[in-house]
């Protein structure tokens, strides 16, 4: 008899809470635990899905399957240090702008890993996450981490050195849509989305996929859940990706020339930020 999946999530915030709540809904045959070093956020989610909870990042990790780390860019190296040396786990890493290769550095490189970038629309399961792995990566693992992913959107698959690309379109994406949705309407949206994640290295299916997916999840959460500045304000962190484009549409007003920029602006970021991880 194959024993069911154990998947271990470290962090309770919007992603976090987007997965347990959308794999829960789809019914998917996994077991489902949860850290949070804020323990109210832990809390909450685990008593709405009557989920167990970890004292530890480490406890938590030998007893799963699959480690999904879903917190903030600032506080992944203190996770990753309590992961050094495991094996036999899949380890998925949602921060944006760290690498494979840095993780590769703390848990070591005997790790399978692969680097998921989804966006805010996970919150009603219409975002579309791209994924990219290093070697030791099986077939098996990818399946785990595409079905993972799925209960919250699409998913493609992508060279890590499209992440920055990635970032920027699809994961910064929301953002801009928000800003921009009543002025230039999803067709044009849509179009200039796709034309700069081509310029950006992205396959042109791909580009196509990210981009469709990044306008209408936008638009469906800004219909059932958010006006435009509360979004806009949740997919925003300081110094990021997103805060750097919505400068230059700030700045160049709401054209479709600004937007080109604007995506630029945030994958420079994400390159920048990248380098620094």
């Amino acid at each position: 008899m194959i024993r069911r999946k154990a998947i271990g999530i470290i962090g309770c915030g919007n992603m976090g809470s987007a997965l347990v709540d959308n794999l829960i809904k789809m019914g998917v045959d996994l077991t489902l635990f949860v850290f949070d070093k804020d323990k109210e956020k832990e809390h909450s989610l685990a008593k709405g899905f009557n989920l167990r909870v970890f004292d530890s990042v480490s406890s938590l990790a030998s007893r799963s399957d699959c480690i999904i780390i879903a917190v903030k860019p600032q506080d992944i190296e203190s996770v990753l240090a309590q992961l050094a040396g495991i094996s036999g786990k899949l380890i998925i890493s949602i921060a944006a702008g760290v690498t494979l290769e840095y993780i590769e550095s703390i848990v070591g490189d005997n790790s399978a890993i692969v680097r998921a970038m989804p966006n805010l629309n996970a919150l009603i399961g219409r975002s579309v996450t791209a994924l990219s792995a290093n070697p030791k990566v099986v077939q098996d693992d990818l399946k785990l981490a595409e079905a993972i992913f799925k209960a919250v959107g699409d998913v493609v698959f992508v060279k890590e050195p499209q992440m920055d690309a990635v970032t920027a379109v699809s994961g910064s994406g929301p953002a801009f849509v928000a800003y921009l949705l009543k002025d230039l309407g999803e067709e044009a949206l849509e179009r200039v989305f796709i034309k700069e994640a081509v310029s950006l290295g992205i396959e042109a299916l791909t580009a196509e996929i990210l981009a469709k997916q990044t306008v209408l999840g936008t638009r469906q959460m800004l219909k059932v859940n958010f006006d435009a500045d509360i979004l806009i304000k949740r997919v925003s962190s300081k110094g990021g990706t997103t805060e750097a484009g919505m400068r230059i549409l700030e700045e160049k007003g709401k054209t479709e020339e600004a937007l080109s920029g604007a995506i630029k602006a945030a994958c420079k970021r994400a390159q920048e930020l990248a380098k620094r991880s």
